[in-house]
């Protein structure tokens, strides 16, 4: 695998929606949005001037939520801070990827599906053209029910986010999530890129990812704000 700059992964949402996956991306000023049914992020300076707070505004709409990775910069007035998330990032240079014969291509009929497996499992954010992001895999049960799935999310320049890795409780304990994000990570080398991922600082699948070759990499806050209603 070909491994490129990583000075891209230090703000990966103002890097993907600035680049390879700018299709998705609403801009005003400095700031950038991916398209709400596609995902929640936005990319932002680290300084947020009181124009960057009103371009924000704006794309948000007014007593709409925010994601606010690495801003060093106060709240203005009326914005409401709801709860601070300590996300750890991996870069996964040595992580040995390899396909999965019972891993399946998901597409947009299965989209009902995954969400109802995100909705259960809590993975983080999925919305209904999430799946639009990249290659996604699933496993399912001998029932055809989808009991596994993890796939690509953000899209750097040589780097792919490997994102929504979950299993239903039911099928806990047997490897699934090892496998699917092995799959992904093959997929992702196929197409000449370098895997990476964000996490909790809590979650229990830490162990997973370092256990197969992901370094860590950086620890930032995520601080979820709600835009004033006024604005």
């Amino acid at each position: 695998m070909t491994v490129v700059d990583p000075i891209v992964l230090d703000d990966p949402f103002t890097s993907a929606l600035r680049g390879r996956q700018a299709r998705f991306a609403r801009t005003r000023g400095a700031i950038a949005a991916f398209d709400p049914e596609v995902s929640v992020f936005y990319g932002h300076p680290r300084e947020m001037s009181d124009r960057d707070w009103a371009d924000m505004a704006a794309l948000a709409g007014p007593g709409h939520t925010v994601g606010l990775r690495h801003c060093q910069s106060p709240t203005p007035p009326g914005w409401e801070h709801i709860e601070t998330f300590d996300l750890v990032q991996y870069s996964g240079e040595d992580v040995v990827p390899q396909a999965d014969s019972q891993a399946i291509v998901l597409g947009p009929d299965d989209v009902a599906e995954m969400t109802a497996l995100v909705e259960l499992t809590k993975p983080g954010p999925f919305q209904p053209r999430t799946i639009e992001m990249g290659t996604y895999l699933g496993v399912r049960d001998d029932d055809g029910r989808l009991i596994a799935m993890a796939g690509q999310r953000l899209h750097l320049p040589g780097w792919v986010e490997i994102s929504a890795v979950c299993t239903h409780p039911d099928a806990r304990g047997r490897g699934l999530a090892r496998r699917l994000v092995a799959a992904v990570a093959q997929v992702t080398v196929d197409g000449g890129d370098t895997p990476f991922l964000h996490t909790t600082a809590d979650n229990p699948a830490r162990r997973l990812y370092e256990a197969m070759g992901f370094v860590l990499r950086s620890t930032v806050d995520l601080e979820i704000v709600r835009v004033p209603k006024g604005e």
